[in-house]
């Protein structure tokens, strides 16, 4: 990695503007997986909304806004940000359902700065977030990605992800 990263939950809603624009700019069409279609996010299965920006403002802003210490909840919608000496490096929203039968965590969006991809960023984020979950005594972390996001499913695979389901979608 070419610098060193400092990775915490965001608390700050401040931060908002520009943790949305930095997700808008950093993300292209092979992204776009269930979760963008089913909300307001995606406009088909290959394009972005065009006010793609202000969507994850109306989605980040409010997780900034009730952020609050890790400690025992129902669920927590928290944002994650890695920051480096070059400024903003990868955001992540992630939600921790610690009251489900059998409690997990949603890596809802992970993305690094097209610029640093392949150098470890993301790796870090990902065990990052897997001590947070093992500290919650959460021990399954789920995630999703676009069918043709090819590289992000080799990076998961590698960081010991495995598909255990699929879903398909039909326009009417």
């Amino acid at each position: 990695m070419p610098e060193t990263i400092r990775i915490t939950w965001c608390r700050d809603p401040s931060r908002a503007g520009e943790l949305a624009s930095f997700f808008a700019r950093n993300v292209g069409p092979e992204y776009i997986s269930h979760a963008e279609l089913q909300g307001p996010r995606a406009a088909s299965p290959n394009q972005w909304h065009e006010n793609l920006g202000k969507i994850l403002l109306q989605e980040i802003e409010p997780r900034l806004a009730t952020a609050r210490q890790l400690g025992p909840s129902k669920m927590d919608k928290l944002v994650l940000t890695a920051d480096g000496t070059d400024g903003l490096l990868a955001v992540s929203l992630v939600t921790f359902a610690d009251d489900a039968p059998v409690p997990f965590a949603t890596v809802e969006d992970l993305v690094v700065r097209q610029s640093n991809r392949g150098q470890g960023i993301g790796k870090s984020v990902m065990e990052w977030i897997v001590a947070q979950a093992l500290a919650r005594n959460v021990h399954r972390l789920f995630l999703e990605s676009g069918s043709s996001n090819e590289r992000a499913h080799h990076f998961f695979e590698r960081e010991g992800f495995r598909t255990c389901s699929i879903v398909m979608m039909r326009s009417i």
